[in-house]
């Protein structure tokens, strides 16, 4: 039974302050500091004497100072907890120390493209000359091989590696992914591009024996996948689906996914334990005649839940999902009722005291909020309708789900990934019960695998019902206005949309709170119709700070002229240029090619000149423009390209190399010119 009663859920309330405290370390980027530790130890020191004193100075009649007090040591250790999990800020990060070379264990498997092996590693020790001192900190490797050969890195690697590195990146263009902040909250600050020659590896199983073998266990599984299935898409669906192995995972499929919101479904998460719960409870079901039976039961599905939870990869949707299903077991062994909202706030305590930086995971924040709606708007939303009808009752029973979890998550969706799926209703249903099949088949065939020499027919199903799945969202992704994209909200409307589905709510059982949802509702489209005037009204130039690359964008209304070397496809223009068109609501896009244009360009907007020079050289014809783009990837002299040009500004794109930049940089610091770079520097944006 479900309770609302706030003395029912006390874990639930303390998650809040705890919450509250890692949320103000965050945002205010608090490193650990006496003051604050000295105030926490006195919270916890006054809580205890309360604890112990608590009958004898009759506290219980001051239970609002007793409940404050209860809270406020909460806020505060989550503010101490997360202080101190930066690890950035100990004395002995190896940031903080000097080395030639550090010793460090290979975190995780390592993740090839071509001939680049990406991977973490957690360094033990600063190694200088011959003194090594003892460090912690994480390192993200860019590792250069030769991709002829086996790579031979491992989880659990003891290497040695040169010290050079140096702190991650920022985003340079706007609307672009913070990959920077991301790593942060990962407590990954620095990292480092080496080749093979620069590494060596001095032992090897040094990591966590159980990550070990969980890892040696799904590349095994992976292998079978990969033998036995032909289809490349169909492969990638398997290994992610039960395995949680996404390196093989088509962009194309995972934007049909996302675009029909089932993407849920490749992200191993609480429908997949909650599924292997269920197979498990279903398989086990004769020893519930006996009390130690049960007991025995109860055992073997919280061990094998929490292996399967290890070898997808403990990300915090599906810790949260193993830690609710052992406490729903326990208690029905031992025939107890059991407050599922003290569950979900027991699971995101123990989630948040081990990583508080999973706070701010997506998967993290998605999962508990949606678990959070399904509990609280399921119950309702099915009343709604009422079929007798048992394939009828099936069918509304995964709408009234898919419509709670929609209702719960919507506003943060749109905050992070800006698009909504229209026909959402419709996927869902669509992809409940193959899901669940893949699941299941997925189990059987890994099994049968590991006993038969051959299992082609049960490879054979999975892989059709693979792709039946995959068909069947395609086929709804390519109905008209399947998904509504560039929804761009910020913080203060995530969290007006909020108050108003809260008020909604509310509502429906109290008139009053009607009033407030019209509130919340107004404002909610002010601040909407704002934005939308400014886009409409806006003319701005923006130069993006690429690499290797050079892309302008000529922004009028909610149109926009794109000059650059990219294609729409390559990676650079989907992470870095195509977010600002989307955050700017873009949506009738002309691209001008400059490799297909050589030599020298002026183009003219609102007023405004541009000219791009490149490595074909310069007119001597004098001209007059705001902007002189240089793309030569060459030394040039910019006196005799000042004499033939009269412009406001300078800038460097990123076709330069470093060399040639610094070259140009000095000269144009000596005639005292006005310039900007655009490599590893922000891009510039210019409103009209």
């Amino acid at each position: 039974m479900v309770a609302y009663y706030k003395t029912e859920v006390p874990f639930l309330r303390l998650v809040v302050f705890f919450i509250l405290g890692i949320t103000i370390s965050i945002s205010q980027n608090l490193a650990p500091n006496f003051v604050v530790q000295f105030i926490f130890y006195c919270a916890c020191g006054l809580s205890i004497f309360s604890a112990i004193f608590y009958q004898r100075s009759q506290l219980y009649l001051k239970r609002g100072f007793t409940g404050l007090l209860i809270y406020f040591t909460t806020l505060m250790a989550g503010v101490v907890i997360t202080n101190q999990h930066k690890e950035l800020n100990h004395v002995n990060h190896f940031s903080n120390l000097n080395a030639n070379e550090l010793l460090a264990v290979v975190n995780e498997s390592p993740k090839v493209k071509g001939d680049i092996a990406r991977f973490t590693v957690k360094v033990k020790a600063n190694v200088n000359d011959k003194n090594i001192i003892a460090s912690t900190g994480k390192l993200l490797v860019a590792l250069r091989f030769d991709s002829t050969k086996n790579l031979g890195l491992n989880y659990g690697d003891l290497i040695v590696l040169k010290s050079k590195y140096q702190t991650t990146e920022p985003s340079y263009n706007f609307a672009e992914f913070n990959y920077r902040r991301f790593l942060s909250f990962q407590n990954i600050y620095h990292q480092t591009f080496i080749n093979q020659k620069q590494i060596a590896i001095l032992d090897t199983n040094k990591g966590n024996p159980l990550i070990a073998f969980a890892l040696k266990f799904r590349e095994q599984q992976v292998a079978k996948i990969k033998h036995y299935l032909e289809d490349n898409n169909a492969r990638a669906v398997a290994s992610t689906l039960v395995l949680g192995y996404r390196e093989t995972l088509d962009r194309d499929l995972m934007t049909t996914y996302s675009n029909t919101g089932t993407m849920h479904v490749l992200s191993v998460s609480g429908m997949h334990v909650a599924i292997v719960a269920a197979l498990l409870n279903f398989l086990l079901g004769f020893m519930n005649r006996r009390k130690k039976l049960r007991i025995i039961k109860a055992v073997i599905i919280i061990s094998l839940v929490w292996f399967y939870a290890l070898v997808t990869g403990l990300a915090p949707s599906i810790t949260r999902a193993a830690i609710m299903i052992s406490f729903v077991i326990i208690a029905r062994t031992k025939s107890r009722s059991v407050n599922i909202f003290n569950v979900l706030g027991v699971s995101a305590f123990m989630i948040l005291l081990y990583d508080p930086f999973s706070l701010v995971n997506v998967g993290f924040q998605l999962s508990y909020i949606a678990v959070g709606g399904l509990i609280y708007l399921y119950p309702k939303i099915s009343l709604w309708y009422k079929p007798e009808n048992k394939i009828l009752k099936a069918i509304w029973a995964v709408m009234a789900v898919s419509i709670a979890a929609q209702i719960a998550t919507a506003p943060l969706s749109l905050f992070y990934f800006h698009q909504f799926p229209v026909y959402f209703i419709l996927s869902n249903v669509f992809i409940v019960v193959p899901a669940t099949l893949i699941m299941y088949s997925g189990f059987a065939f890994l099994l049968l695998a590991s006993i038969l020499p051959e299992v082609q027919i049960v490879a054979f199903v999975l892989e059709q019902i693979i792709l039946f799945t995959n068909t069947g969202l395609q086929y709804i992704e390519a109905i008209p206005h399947a998904n509504v994209t560039q929804v761009w909200l910020n913080k203060y409307e995530v969290i007006l949309f909020y108050c108003l589905v809260i008020s909604i709510i509310f509502s429906l059982k109290n008139l009053k709170f009607l009033r407030l949802s019209v509130v919340f509702l107004t404002l909610f489209i002010m601040s909407i119709s704002f934005k939308k005037l400014q886009h409409v009204q806006q003319k701005n130039v923006n130069f993006f700070a690429l690499r290797k690359n050079t892309a302008v964008a000529f922004v009028k209304g909610r149109s926009a002229v794109v000059l650059t070397d990219l294609h729409k496809e390559d990676l650079t223009y989907l992470f870095s240029v195509k977010p600002y068109l989307d955050s700017c609501q873009v949506n009738n896009i002309q691209f001008l090619s400059m490799s297909e244009l050589p030599g020298e360009k002026t183009y003219f907007f609102e007023g405004k000149s541009l000219k791009i020079i490149d490595e074909t050289g310069f007119s001597k014809t004098l001209t007059k423009q705001d902007w002189l783009l240089l793309s030569t990837d060459r030394i040039v002299d910019l006196a005799p390209i000042l004499s033939s040009n009269n412009f406001k500004t300078l800038l460097i794109d990123g076709k330069n190399r470093d060399f040639v930049i610094e070259n140009i940089k000095s000269q144009a610091e000596e005639l005292k010119l006005p310039f900007k770079t655009l490599k590893r520097a922000f891009a510039v944006e210019y409103k009209l």
